[in-house]
């Protein structure tokens, strides 16, 4: 008996098995069939093409009809989209994206495939087809809408630069915060900056990071965010205050040294200043390079974490005497630690700095 139904279920494997070594053949078989035309199709208006996206005389063979013509015409736009910058005001792919490829895009975003879907939405992204905005924001209402999909979705408005984009970031709770800092990196610029800064404070806390340090990235600069940044310094947030530091100190600017000089004065003595936060206020003292800030550079240097000593020393280097500074703390200063850290920095040629 137990060999019986040991054969019967080795059988049934082996028939499984069998099944979906064909289907997957006959699959293989559908798709270089598919590729085939896609390719015959392609050598035969390839210079009609070619002659449209190059001196924009269209010609209507190479229209659009079948989906291996649809899929065809993606694939040479999109390759030519990646090569090719078209001059100002000349756009040959635009009138046939929205005359062809938006109504077929709008009926695969209600396709019950999730991959038909999926690939809709990275051809409007790659295609920045905005007059579908309305559609992508419908479409992430549906039950059959998958956080990739929505994912895909905030990417795109945030591209267009949606904006309620802000409204429908924090009402998704499940967004990872890599993605979150690529979506505000599309969606954020000089335009816009100052509106999320006014609104910042409401903002929940793991939207706030990501935004210091995308006006750090994309260097935007105003009276309006350098004031913003300043206030954060004393923020009780000590997260913020480190990200303030890190972003003031690679802008370069701050309105009042002073701002730093009471910070120090008022935590530094005390030592309520975590390390990470002394290390992004030194950094910030070595990009301003203002004299006030060089005695409580000389006091750092002869920190206890070695990754402080070294950044003051670093600092110090940058001031326009800052090579006369360092020698002297080699020669005069009372800590061995210091004296170490400056003979470092001041053997280190330019390209280890």
């Amino acid at each position: 008996m137990n060999i019986f139904i040991i054969s019967y279920i080795t059988g049934i494997f082996f028939l499984l098995i069998l099944f979906i070594y064909i289907y997957l053949v006959f699959r293989k078989i559908i798709r270089q069939q598919k590729n085939k035309q896609k390719e015959e199709w392609l050598n035969k208006n390839i210079l009609s093409i070619e002659n449209y996206l190059i001196k924009g005389k269209l010609s209507a063979s190479f229209l659009p009809r079948k989906e291996i013509e649809f899929e065809a015409l993606e694939n040479i736009f999109s390759s030519f989209i990646n090569i090719i910058k078209f001059e100002e005001g000349f756009d040959p792919i635009r009138p046939i994206v929205n005359l062809y490829f938006i109504p077929r895009y709008k009926d695969k975003l209600k396709h019950g495939n999730w991959r038909e879907r999926i690939n809709s939405l990275l051809f409007i992204n790659q295609f920045k087809i905005k007059m579908m905005q309305d559609d992508l924001i419908q479409h992430l209402s549906k039950k059959q809408c998958s956080l990739e999909e929505k994912f895909n979705i905030f990417l795109i408005l945030g591209s267009f630069k949606y904006e309620k984009l802000m409204q429908l970031l924090v009402e998704q709770k499940k967004i990872p915060s890599f993605l979150l800092t690529e979506i505000l990196y599309r969606h954020v610029n000089e335009e816009n900056i100052h509106e999320l800064l006014i609104d910042f404070d409401n903002l929940p806390e793991h939207f706030k990071n990501p935004i210091l340090d995308l006006i750090r990235i994309k260097n935007l600069r105003s009276d309006k965010i350098h004031l913003f940044l300043e206030k954060l310094i004393t923020s009780e947030n000590m997260e913020l205050r480190i990200r303030s530091s890190k972003t003031i100190a690679s802008l370069g600017y701050i309105s009042s040294p002073n701002l730093i000089v009471q910070l120090l004065e008022s935590n530094g003595k005390e030592n309520q200043l975590s390390n990470e936060e002394k290390l992004m206020i030194v950094r910030l003292m070595g990009s301003i390079r203002n004299d006030l800030f060089l005695s409580y550079l000389n006091e750092l240097i002869s920190d206890k974490a070695y990754m402080i000593r070294s950044e003051a020393a670093k600092s110090i280097k940058k001031y326009k005497n800052g090579m006369e500074i360092l020698n002297k703390i080699i020669e005069e200063h009372t800590d061995a630690y210091a004296r170490n850290i400056a003979k470092e920095w001041l053997e280190r040629t330019p390209e280890y700095d």
